[in-house]
């Protein structure tokens, strides 16, 4: 360029050069990269020409920004890595990086807190060819449990009866340290090194409370009521769905005793309005 280019238009070349989802050396030979999302076009003013004009001996301008650009990937590489463990260790270390190469150009990081970054990493496996239809269960049980720690739980509390005792209208919040999660492989218990999880369609219960974590495969009847629960459906619903799928009250009653006292619920309730 003709000019040297101002800190603005450094600063916005360089975060494209260093991000740029195919590698530095694909943004420096300007080539077209058709596919790609529009955030990923060069800026108009490059600074490639004035940092390559600032010596360095021994490196040149790309060597200079590939040692940034490969740090960025690694450290967003590792970062998913600390929250997948399990996963990264059933895909390997080709597709895992794969995977995140895939993420990156998906959901590229956004965010202040990296702890975002994998949040939707589960749906970005499930979209892709990349592993067997087992890891995306493992993929969104890991996420799960990082959520729960980054979550205030609720204090365990005993559930006590509306004004006027009318149980059939409160809506019944969970916590939101805890997630519910519909699986069609048994992942909970999967260490690296063992054979691939075996299928078993179930609803497993990730919580926190205090500073442990829990997790505990749900009965098809209990189940069904606690997922209604989490749809925002009034109690009253949500036992009449479950009793239609064959619960009887003693399990509905010891089912609320049990969740309560493990803080499964928020303590927040709001009765429904009156028909």
């Amino acid at each position: 360029m003709d000019r040297s280019p101002s800190l603005a238009e450094l600063q916005r070349w360089t975060r494209w050069a260093l991000t740029h989802p195919l590698g530095i050396d694909r943004a420096l030979s300007r080539s077209p990269a058709p596919g790609l999302p529009d955030r990923f076009t060069e800026p108009p003013a490059s600074a490639v020409d004035a940092l390559a004009g600032d010596d360095v001996s021994g490196r040149s301008a790309r060597d200079r920004l590939a040692i940034y650009s490969g740090g960025y990937f690694s450290r967003l590489h590792g970062t998913l890595a600390g929250e997948y463990p399990r996963l990264a260790a059933a895909l390997g270390p080709e597709v895992f990086r794969a995977l995140v190469a895939a993420h990156l150009l998906r959901s590229p990081s956004s965010s202040p807190s990296l702890a975002d970054l994998g949040a939707d990493l589960p749906s970005t496996l499930a979209d892709s060819s990349l592993g067997a239809p087992w890891c995306v269960d493992l993929a969104r049980l890991e996420r799960a449990l990082g959520e729960v720690w980054l979550s205030d739980a609720a204090p365990a509390s005993a559930l006590t009866p509306p004004p006027g005792g009318d149980w059939e209208r409160l809506r019944l919040g969970l916590s939101p340290a805890l997630r519910l999660l519909r699986l069609d492989f048994d992942v909970a218990d999967w260490e690296p090194g063992d054979p691939p999880a075996a299928p078993r369609v179930h609803s497993l219960v990730v919580w926190r409370a205090g500073g442990s974590t829990g997790l505990e495969r749900l009965e098809p009847g209990p189940a069904v009521l606690l997922h209604a629960l989490a749809e925002g459906r009034a109690l009253g619903d949500a036992c009449g769905i479950a009793a239609a799928s064959g619960v009887d009250a003693e399990t509905v009653s010891g089912a609320f005793s049990g969740w309560a006292g493990r803080g499964w619920f928020s303590g927040a309730a709001d009765l429904e309005p009156a028909r």
